[in-house]
C-alpha cells in the first residue's frame, strides 16, 4: 500500500466543537439518591454543555447532554453566530440528549453563548458527507479495547457483510494513541477509517429502572455522526467491538436496505469462549453457548437517507419509533462475545460460566473468517 493510498483511507483531523460550562456552573442529575449506585456522581457528566456544533440545512445544531437544570439559563442567554445575535429556533428534547437549533443562512465559523455569568464559545463544523457517500459504514464507541479485537471486528464485518467504512469513537483510551488505532485498522481492507477522540464521561449506571437514564455520551455521539457525516452513507450499522453480526444469505446492510423503512433491528445472543481456548478474549474463541439464555437487546442498521432517517439514533433502536417490534429481523442476529472485554462497563470476564455447549454454526463461521483453509 502506498502512502497516498493510506491517506485516502484515513480521515484525519476531525475534531468535535465541544463546549464546557463555566466554572461554578453544573448540570444536576434528575435521579433521586435511592436510584444512584456508589460512584454515580463521579461518573455523571455535569460540565459538558455541548459535544459538537454542526451546520446543516440552514441551522446550527448544538448536540448536548440533557440540559436538565441548565435549560432555563440557556433560554435566557444570548446566542451569537460570528458576532451577530441570533435567537433559538427550538430546543429538541430526547431521552438522553438535547439539541439546540439556531437559524443561519450560511455556516458560521463560531457560536457564542453569554449565559451563567460567562461567555461560552466553540467553532462550528459543516456537514461533511463526502467521505462516507455510498459506503457500508459501522459505528463503534471504544475505550482501551485490545487493538486485535478492533481489527478482528473490522475483518469479520468486511468479509461477512462488505463493511467499507468504520468510525471508531475513542472514549479516552490510555493504553494507546489514536494513531495506534489508525495504524492497526490500516492493515484491514476498509476503504475509510475515522478515529475520533471523545474523552468525555461515558455516564453512570443507575438502579433499575434507571440503569441507562443518564448515560448521555453514546446516544449524543451517534446523533453527532448522523447529522455531520452519515446522511449519504449507503447504510449504517450500530454495533460494539465485542459483537459480530450474522445474517445468513445476505449482509446486514442489504437486509436494512430491503427492509420496510430502510431500517432493521437484530437480536443478540451470548457466545462464550471454548474452555480450552489459549486466548479466551478473542472473537474466534467464542464457539460455545447456553441454551437457556434470553436474547440481548437489539442492535440496528439503517439507510440514513431513507424514510426513517430523521429519527434520533439510540444504542438499541431509533428513539420514538412507533411499533419498533415490526422492524426486528427473523433472519439476522449478532453474537455477543462474553470475554472480549476489558471490563470497563461491566465485569463479565470474572464470572464463572457453566452449562456451556459447542455451537457448530458459530464455530464454522468464525473459522471461515479467522482460520480460513490455506
Amino acid at each position: 500500500m502506498t502512502h497516498d493510498d493510506l491517506k485516502t483511507r484515513l480521515i484525519q483531523g476531525r475534531t468535535l466543537a465541544h463546549a464546557y460550562l463555566p466554572e461554578g456552573t453544573f448540570r444536576q442529575s434528575k435521579l433521586s439518591a435511592k436510584h444512584q449506585r456508589e460512584g454515580y456522581a463521579q461518573a455523571f457528566d455535569d460540565t459538558t454543555l455541548w459535544y459538537d456544533a454542526i451546520y446543516r440545512d440552514g441551522r446550527v445544531h448544538l448536540i448536548c447532554p440533557k440540559l436538565n437544570n441548565l435549560k432555563a439559563g440557556v433560554q435566557k442567554g444570548a446566542f451569537s453566530l460570528d458576532g451577530l445575535p441570533v435567537k433559538i429556533s427550538r430546543i429538541r428534547q430526547f431521552y438522553r440528549h438535547d439539541i439546540i437549533e439556531l437559524p443561519s443562512t450560511t455556516c458560521p465559523a463560531e457560536v457564542r453563548l453569554k449565559a451563567f455569568g460567562a461567555t461560552i464559545a466553540s467553532t462550528v463544523n459543516p456537514e461533511e458527507t463526502e467521505p462516507f457517500k455510498g459506503l457500508n459504514t459501522a459505528l463503534c464507541l471504544s475505550k482501551d479495547n485490545d487493538l486485535r479485537w478492533i481489527t478482528d471486528f473490522a475483518r469479520f464485518h468486511v468479509k461477512m457483510h462488505g463493511l467499507e467504512a468504520l468510525v471508531l469513537m475513542d472514549n479516552g483510551s490510555t493504553c494507546y494513541s489514536l494513531l495506534d488505532i489508525e495504524d492497526a485498522l490500516s492493515l484491514t481492507d476498509l476503504k475509510r477509517i475515522m478515529v475520533i477522540s471523545t474523552p468525555w464521561k461515558y455516564g453512570p449506571r443507575g438502579r433499575a429502572p434507571y440503569a441507562r437514564t443518564e448515560k448521555y455520551l453514546q446516544t449524543a455521539l451517534f446523533n453527532v455522526l448522523r447529522l455531520r457525516w452519515m446522511r449519504e452513507a449507503r447504510a449504517v450499522l450500530s454495533c460494539d467491538v465485542d459483537e459480530l453480526v450474522y445474517t445468513p444469505g445476505t449482509t446486514i446492510f442489504d437486509l436494512a436496505l430491503k427492509s420496510w423503512g430502510g431500517f432493521v433491528r437484530v437480536p443478540g445472543y451470548w457466545r462464550y469462549p471454548d474452555p480450552e481456548a489459549s486466548d479466551p478474549s478473542l472473537h474466534s474463541s467464542h464457539t460455545h453457548m447456553k441454551q437457556s439464555e434470553k436474547p440481548c437487546p437489539t442492535k440496528w442498521c439503517i439507510n440514513p437517507s431513507g424514510p426513517l432517517g430523521g429519527f434520533q439514533w439510540d444504542t438499541h433502536l431509533l428513539e420514538r419509533l412507533p411499533l419498533p417490534s415490526l422492524f426486528k429481523s427473523k433472519q439476522g442476529k449478532f453474537w455477543h462475545c462474553r470475554s472480549t472485554t476489558t471490563g470497563w462497563k461491566s465485569n463479565r470476564q470474572l464470572k464463572q460460566q457453566t452449562d456451556l455447549e459447542p455451537d457448530r454454526e458459530t464455530a464454522e463461521v468464525l473459522a471461515q473468517v479467522f482460520n480460513p483453509p490455506a
